[in-house]
């Protein structure tokens, strides 16, 4: 049922968020039928961001077919979508996306130690 596909996909969730120093991050699961596969929907410069999915999402996972790193990526959509709102802008400053960038390089190298 998609309940359980909610499910898994929070569980998903959980193992990621710490591992990717997410777990101040709200992170809420929400059906997009017509939407793209998964996507993280992200309200930059808050803590608070949506996991839509899909009907074709939901059907993958049925057949069995859905990897872990297919919300592994999304989840990394948290990492990234911040250099990216900056750098989407037409006002953003150099020193933004600089701050934007090292930001982004901390929380990988932060990442990686603690897998080490």
């Amino acid at each position: 049922t998609k309940e359980d596909f909610i499910k898994w996909l929070k569980k998903e969730v959980a193992v990621y968020k710490p591992i990717l120093g997410l777990t101040l991050t709200k992170i809420a699961i929400e059906e997009d039928t017509d939407g793209p596969f998964l996507h993280m929907g992200f309200h930059y410069p808050y803590l608070d961001s949506t996991l839509f999915f899909s009907d074709r999402a939901f059907k993958k996972w049925v057949d069995g077919k859905t990897e872990d790193i297919d919300v592994l990526h999304e989840c990394c959509h948290l990492l990234t979508d911040p250099l990216y709102a900056k750098a989407l802008s037409r006002s953003s400053s150099k020193d933004e996306i600089e701050d934007a960038r090292e930001l982004l390089t901390d929380t990988i190298a932060h990442i990686i130690y603690k897998l080490l």
